[in-house]
């Protein structure tokens, strides 16, 4: 089986392409090459594809780049900033996975006459079936501090159908392990924690230097909707934010709420930011090919946060068709949801699927 491995320059991947070369696959390496030419921004993949090619060359395969730089800047950069535009707060690893690295990397591929895609991602694709039909599931890594697969939550049935994923039952500590010994020059390379395009998670600082002139001052009002104060810009506040807003009430407070529309942004007391539900769109369905009917899950609405316990609800038209959308309703009320955040839906280590949180619906004071 002919496997074409994506090789960041990273450890995981190189790992990941070991492994397969020792389990016997015809490996080759491809480097995405997505990052535009946006001066001054972050720093070009110029050294993470040199090491991407020491690490084939040591490994003994061959070593391709694909150039996305186009499709990455407007599927992902150019998304990244509208979404803020819009008062939401994005996640674009979540949509990249789905639309680039699982997306038209995974088509070139098939074209280029490879079987499946492989990955450095701690996750796991299990096949069974389910009323008869061929099914791919998704689980949770064993290294619950790597785990990746809030993040694939997206995926197709296709995508992950031509996907492996060798790191799923392996800690970081033996990944590490695994490529000293193989002498990879990047055994102890630290892990990235940044979007890839966003340095030192300086979001402002993206956002300013490609859409500046988008955003503008407005007015900071409390939940009641009384100005209290003048805001720099959309961009600069997040939900649950508390430093750097400058308005002095006598007590705490947070950023409840941005407006758009409005150009405000809505602060108010700890308890104020607390909801009781949310609305997801363009939901995924993994382990379950419908849902029409309520039903008990766990669920993240961050990355790293603990599962809470909440019913997935199914919405539906007049006429009772699924319109794609769910509403979660929490057990107990969830801190600082906000909109444009990935929803990912859980039964015990497996995900249900997830979507993006449309709207929220916060507890009334």
């Amino acid at each position: 089986m002919k496997v074409l491995v994506g090789l960041s320059g990273g450890v995981d991947s190189a790992v990941a392409a070991k492994l397969l070369i020792d389990q016997g696959y015809d490996v080759t390496g491809v480097t995405m090459q997505l990052l535009p030419n946006l001066t001054g921004i972050y720093k070009e993949q110029t050294d993470d594809i040199e090491d991407a090619k020491k690490v084939a060359a040591k490994l003994g395969i061959k070593h391709l780049v694909y150039d996305m730089r186009e499709t990455f800047k407007t599927a992902i950069i150019d998304y990244f900033v509208e979404e803020y535009k819009l008062g939401r707060t994005p996640n674009p690893c979540f949509i990249c996975n789905s639309k680039i690295k699982f997306g038209i990397f995974l088509e070139q591929a098939l074209k280029d006459g490879f079987d499946k895609i492989a990955t450095g991602h701690y996750a796991k694709i299990e096949k069974t079936e389910i009323g008869g039909e061929e099914r791919f599931l998704l689980r949770q890594a064993k290294d619950s501090q790597k785990d990746q697969s809030y993040f694939l939550a997206l995926l197709t049935q296709k995508q992950l159908s031509h996907s492996i994923f060798p790191l799923g039952d392996f800690t970081k500590e033996k990944v590490r392990s695994i490529a000293e010994e193989a002498g990879l020059i990047n055994a102890h390379r630290p892990d990235s924690q940044d979007i890839c395009f966003v340095p030192d998670d300086d979001y402002t600082r993206v956002i300013n230097a490609l859409a500046k002139d988008s955003f503008k001052e407005g007015k900071f009002v409390d939940t009641q909707g009384k100005e209290i104060g003048r805001h720099k810009g959309l961009q600069y506040y997040t939900i649950g934010q508390r430093r750097g807003l400058a308005i002095a009430m006598g007590y705490p407070v947070y950023v409840v709420k941005k407006d758009a529309k409005t150009n405000t942004v809505t602060v108010g007391r700890d308890k104020e930011l607390f909801a009781e539900s949310l609305i997801a769109s363009k939901v995924n369905l993994i382990s379950k090919k419908i849902i029409d009917k309520e039903i008990d899950i766990e669920i993240k609405t961050r990355y790293r946060q603990q599962k809470k316990k909440a019913k997935l609800i199914p919405l539906k038209t007049e006429e009772l068709k699924p319109t794609g959308k769910f509403k979660v309703e929490f057990i107990e009320p969830e801190k600082a949801v906000a909109e444009g955040q990935a929803a990912v839906f859980y039964d015990g280590d497996y995900i249900i699927g997830g979507g993006i949180i449309e709207s929220v619906e916060r507890l009334e004071h």
